[in-house]
């Protein structure tokens, strides 16, 4: 495996059980919207991030991990690098086409556990409703099967995209990004935001 293919994954995922789940606790690092874990993504892998969406890494999807790499620089990273701006979103389009045409070639199928749940996360960060049904559709299959640990981490994760898919529903865009994409919110999306919707790290 590429140096660089290598050290997103691994610290991303850590070091990875026979079930496929990272061996010590992630969420904190995925989902916590830390200064610090943001400044340490910036130093580590900002050039690296710059290169990914500039096309300069496109050879990466040519591997199941490398195509898994890219997804996260391009599509967790960016939220990271760029947390509360516009830029946030800027390249999802990138990381969403990776996903679809992995899916499609079954490069999905190749990758473990958790390797899995971040290759479809384009899929939940998409505006576009067949993306979000396809997103849950992807979770309910992989939940088919699966036991304890691995089980309710797929749960957890199809609960998330649930959430995600009835916004799209309602309002057919996430209007917690409005604001920094220069949208004008409509009165029930300012109702919904003055209400404490979920802002997923944004």
């Amino acid at each position: 495996m590429d140096r660089e293919i290598h050290q997103v994954l691994e610290f991303w995922f850590g070091a990875l059980t026979d079930a496929g789940l990272p061996a010590e606790p992630m969420d904190k690092l995925w989902f916590g919207a830390s200064s610090l874990t943001d400044s340490a993504i910036a130093q580590r892998f900002g050039g690296l991030h710059q290169r990914a969406v500039q096309g300069e890494l496109a050879h990466w999807q040519d591997t199941p991990a490398g195509r898994l790499a890219l997804i996260i620089l391009i599509d967790q990273f960016s939220r990271n690098l760029f947390r509360g701006e516009g830029q946030a979103f800027a390249w999802d389009g990138i990381a969403l086409a990776l996903c679809k045409t992995g899916i499609e070639q079954g490069v999905d199928r190749m990758l473990p556990l958790a390797h899995k749940l971040f290759f479809y996360m384009p899929l939940q960060h998409s505006e576009a409703l067949e993306d979000q049904r396809l997103g849950e559709a992807m979770l309910e299959r992989l939940l088919t099967g699966l036991e304890g640990a691995p089980r309710q981490k797929v749960a957890d994760t199809l609960r998330f995209q649930r959430l995600h898919l009835e916004i799209i529903m309602r309002f057919g865009r996430f209007p917690h990004r409005n604001a920094v994409l220069g949208r004008q919110s409509s009165e029930e999306e300012e109702a919904y935001l003055a209400d404490g919707a979920p802002r997923f790290g944004q």
